[in-house]
């Protein structure tokens, strides 16, 4: 009895049957989508809706999702007529600014001139420390694995700063 073989099912996958929906359109048949027959559908339904306005019976078209239809604009001020005011221009304000400053004497005042930036001498300091210092270890410990970590170190430390420094940073 112990050598007689269990019982076993075997699962059996149906034949897989293919069942066409639509007809293939062929060219010439009318039923394949091109320009022309899109077209021709716009200009038959424009005919359509005419008819339609003629004899009055025009129903109300399809609803237009939101995002599609135009937008409506509330004009908030009228437009200037013949007897208003003139519209605000921004350059004659600026003149008589510029005009009122010149009468106050506040042109008279020496104006400063642009600080000098210290990120150039600070990026010199930090990159150039760092930079022999790890030139300092290179020579302490020679070898080639050191040379190769201590390049690499020089490049990762220099671009790094450089970009914190003239990229992230402000002038200072």
């Amino acid at each position: 009895m112990d050598d007689e073989k269990p019982k076993t099912s075997h699962l059996v996958l149906k034949p897989k049957e293919i069942v066409p929906t639509d007809t293939r359109a062929m060219p010439g048949d009318g039923t394949a989508i091109s320009v022309q027959l899109i077209h021709q559908q716009n200009r038959l339904a424009e005919e359509h809706s005419k008819k339609r306005e003629r004899k009055g019976l025009m129903l109300p078209g399809p609803a237009v999702p939101p995002g599609f239809k135009a937008p409506e604009f509330t004009p908030t001020n009228r437009p200037a007529g013949p007897g208003d005011p003139p519209a605000v221009s921004v350059p004659e304000m600026l003149l008589e600014n510029r005009i009122a400053e010149e009468r106050s004497g506040w042109g008279r005042i020496r104006r400063w001139g642009r600080r000098k930036s210290r990120r150039t001498r600070d990026f010199i300091l930090i990159v150039g420390g760092t930079d022999l210092l790890v030139i300092a270890l290179m020579r302490a410990m020679p070898g080639v694995v050191t040379m190769v970590y201590g390049v690499s170190a020089l490049v990762v430390v220099t671009v790094s700063l450089c970009w914190v420094m003239f990229v992230v940073m402000d002038d200072y």
